[in-house]
């Protein structure tokens, strides 16, 4: 509140800003997600289940990414993460961190 009343805003002012502030983010989250999600489908068509979400807050500079598909069979986990770092290479440079998790779906 004291960064408000030093930019001597009106309280309504406040409110409004808060507001397109959370729409802004909650938007660039989803379309974020939605982008790098789509990306990992293309590469793994036959993926069982990849899930991206974005652990920055809402800035898209942080994501958690995780894909289980049978491409990953008889690599090694570096292997498996740098497809996943091949295929998002343009949006890493843009982003602060990634966290990737793969794993193969179970043959039963």
């Amino acid at each position: 509140m004291a960064v408000y009343r030093r930019l001597k805003l009106p309280l309504n002012t406040l409110s409004r800003l808060q507001g397109t502030v959370r729409w802004f983010s909650d938007s660039a989250t989803v379309d974020g997600e939605a982008k790098l999600t789509d990306l990992l489908r293309q590469r793994f068509p036959q993926a069982s289940a990849v899930e991206v979400q974005d652990i920055s807050g809402g800035c898209g500079s942080m994501y958690e990414v995780w894909v289980e598909a049978s491409d990953f069979k008889g690599l090694s986990r570096v292997k498996q993460h740098k497809l996943i770092t091949e295929t998002l290479k343009a949006e890493i440079k843009d982003m602060h961190g990634l966290r990737i998790t793969t794993s193969m779906p179970d043959e039963t």
